[in-house]
């Protein structure tokens, strides 16, 4: 029987940069935040409360509460020494888009091909990359995949009745970076650069309906047609408890990995894409705590996009490979600086 552990993650871009660009990336989603909604951005009382006299300040400290949490996750990998990490990751329109846009899909390939800073961009990323990893921005990566549990996988999902897409290869005409960002940064932020443990790529169509709005944050046009809804929850948490059969049927000790900005501010509809759902967040922490997370198979649209939680799908994937195993948080970050709530825990 196999042996299936956890970590849950994020992937925030803001760890692709120099500390100090933080605060550029904000006022970006801000300005993008008052176009979509037709009207000035207002600071919540939190993010004044926290940003205070200093905003730079608490932008360094928030990059390093980040790494801080990203090097405890790594301390328990090295002691969990997995043969693989399955990563599950949404798709923000890179690998998958309008021509080719499945619900789901897994990576096959033996070897998968990441350039993933392409958005390290401003003054001092190039030397914020190089001392961080020891690699120029223009560097391309080959990790190491376990193809043949990837194929496991699929065939086993596709046997239950779970008909997932598949690829050996990442780029197209389209996009020319490899693996996307929520796959790669993760790789980066858990020290995993090296290829030291092979990785499988899930991939989950997060955004469904609303995948549009990054064509839109990049200045782009609209879709001619408008995009599939996202997967139903309860189809994803269901998906969650197959893969985690066709886990406990094989050798192996593998580690699951959702990542994931849970609420993000300019995407939460309900308050005006200006302040993020952190009620309804440190609820959902506790029913991970509390070994609950069944409970994420009933939370699904339009909640999850009045909320801006839809990156939490990677977590209901994960909540049905976990079952009823309570997760240990390791920190839960408001980061009011970095516009998003995100959560870094360990399934033992």
């Amino acid at each position: 029987m196999g042996r299936i552990s956890g970590i849950g993650t994020t992937h925030v871009p803001y760890l692709m940069n120099a500390p100090e660009n933080l605060l550029i990336f904000r006022k970006l989603l801000c300005a993008f935040a008052e176009r979509l909604e037709g009207r000035p951005f207002v600071e919540p009382a939190e993010a004044l409360e926290e940003m205070g006299d200093d905003p730079e300040a608490v932008a360094r400290e928030h990059h390093r509460l980040h790494w801080e949490a990203f090097d405890a996750l790594r301390r328990h990998v090295d002691e969990e020494k997995p043969d693989c990490i399955l990563m599950i990751g949404d798709d923000q329109a890179q690998c998958f888009q309008e021509n080719n846009l499945p619900p789901y899909a897994i990576y096959v390939g033996d070897e998968v091909e990441a350039t993933p800073f392409y958005m390290s961009r401003f003054p001092g990323d190039a030397e914020y990359v190089k001392d961080t990893w020891g690699v120029a921005v223009d560097h391309t990566y080959h990790w190491p995949c376990d193809a043949e549990l990837a194929i496991a996988l699929r065939d086993g999902l596709i046997e239950d009745g779970f008909d997932i897409a598949s690829s050996n290869d990442l780029n197209s005409e389209r996009w020319s970076y490899g693996l996307g960002h929520a796959h790669a940064n993760t790789q980066l932020f858990l020290r995993n650069d090296d290829g030291g443990i092979p990785i499988v790529p899930l991939f989950i169509n997060c955004y469904g309906s609303e995948l549009a709005i990054f064509s839109q944050l990049t200045g782009g046009e609209p879709p001619p047609a408008p995009f599939p809804r996202a997967p139903r929850s309860e189809r994803l948490y269901d998906m969650g408890r197959s893969i985690r059969r066709i886990l406990e049927e094989r050798p192996g000790n593998v580690m699951i990995c959702p990542s994931s900005t849970w609420s993000h501010t300019w995407l939460t509809k309900r308050h005006g894409r200006m302040r993020m759902d952190l009620e309804g967040n440190l609820e959902k922490v506790k029913w991970f705590e509390a070994g609950e997370a069944a409970r994420m198979r009933e939370y699904d649209s339009p909640q999850i996009e009045d909320n801006g939680d839809h990156e939490l799908r990677n977590w209901i994937v994960a909540a049905g490979i976990i079952g009823d195993r309570p997760m240990e948080l390791v920190c839960q970050l408001a980061s009011w600086v970095s516009t998003g709530f995100r959560v870094f825990g360990i399934w033992r």
